[in-house]
């Protein structure tokens, strides 16, 4: 299936994720974290950010999220800044950062600090690249996975003092589904470049 209506997507079971999700919104708990993402060779990759709804008004991105198996990694840049071991990771050639339409999130973060992002794969490319006529989270992890993902999350407040639980599944969800999707290509023969 390479096409799913709107009308579609609600007929598809939601997704349930079950794995560890680990907030890092102080600077203690950075170190540990990093010691199993630089392990890893495939990560998911999203990031969240404020929606603005007045004319002119932007904010930064307030999240990032970044996902290893069924660890997912909450970093609230917020509160702790777009930190060196978050930019060594998006530098990192040897290590392939999957997410979902991604330019976006990388402008949002290059606005913050100036780096070089290597080996991001946009699965919204790579879809487009093997003919299909829907892209976006939901109808990917759809079309590839036979699940739904929820997106009422989405234009929350990502600035809040204390993000709420849906929030953090939501924002888990978006990084892990991302090379859950990216195996599904893998499986099912898909083109990967």
């Amino acid at each position: 299936m390479k096409f799913v209506s709107k009308e579609d997507v609600h007929k598809y079971p939601l997704i349930d994720f079950n794995g560890t999700i680990h907030l890092i919104d102080n600077l203690k708990d950075v170190s540990q974290c990093f010691k199993k993402i630089s392990k890893a060779s495939i990560i998911g990759f999203d990031t969240e950010t404020k929606p603005s709804f007045k004319r002119g008004v932007h904010y930064d991105v307030s999240l990032v999220q970044l996902s290893v198996d069924n660890d997912v990694y909450l970093f609230r840049i917020n509160k702790i800044g777009l930190l060196q071991e978050l930019i060594d990771v998006f530098n990192n050639p040897d290590l392939v950062k999957v997410g979902i339409d991604i330019k976006n999130d990388l402008l949002g973060l290059q606005k913050i600090k100036k780096f070089n992002p290597l080996n991001f794969l946009d699965l919204n490319q790579l879809a487009k690249k093997n003919n299909f006529q829907s892209i976006g989270a939901v109808k990917l992890t759809i079309m590839l996975l036979g699940y739904r993902i929820s997106k009422k999350q989405r234009l929350s407040d990502w600035n809040l003092d204390i993000l709420t639980e849906q929030q953090k599944n939501y924002a888990a969800i978006d990084a892990w589904i991302c090379p859950k999707i990216l195996d599904a290509f893998k499986h099912k023969n898909y083109l990967l470049s």
